[in-house]
């Protein structure tokens, strides 16, 4: 079995490098970039993405943007977008990008790494938006607009 691969986009290193080892340990053959043109360079060169890891605040580029861009090319990868801000409108935005996870820092990354190695991603696919924050996770609803 081929190992999955993962990508992480963030502009700190100590949060690139923390969640890189994090992906690593649960299985994943893992890339990092510190720009949202680096990480779009990385994903040029990836087949078969399975799993990002998006910061929403980068130096060139928003997670927004940089989430959207990834679900043109990977319609099945899992994408994660990964904040401070916990604001429901920020979420909604997410989710509407393509992401499939909005994960609050620093509170989500242990959930997150329990699911990774205790749910497929398949079955993490089908769970719909997801917010993991504080209070663990919990299925988002995006409030359709007239």
């Amino acid at each position: 079995m081929t190992q999955k691969t993962a990508l992480v986009i963030d502009d700190t290193f100590a949060n690139r490098d923390f969640l890189e080892r994090l992906l690593m340990t649960a299985g994943f053959d893992v890339h990092g970039a510190g720009t949202g043109k680096a990480g779009l360079d990385l994903a040029a060169e990836i087949d078969d993405l399975a799993l990002a890891v998006i910061d929403m605040q980068l130096p060139d580029m928003n997670g927004l943007q940089l989430t959207y861009s990834l679900r043109q090319r990977y319609p099945q990868a899992y994408l994660i977008v990964a904040t401070m801000h916990d604001e429901r409108s920020l979420m909604e935005s997410v989710f509407l990008k393509g992401g499939n996870v909005f994960l609050v820092k620093p509170h989500g990354f242990m959930e997150l790494y329990k699911r990774l190695t205790t749910i497929s991603l398949e079955e993490l696919r089908q769970n719909g938006a997801v917010v993991i924050d504080q209070y663990g996770p919990r299925p988002f609803t995006v409030v359709a607009r007239a």
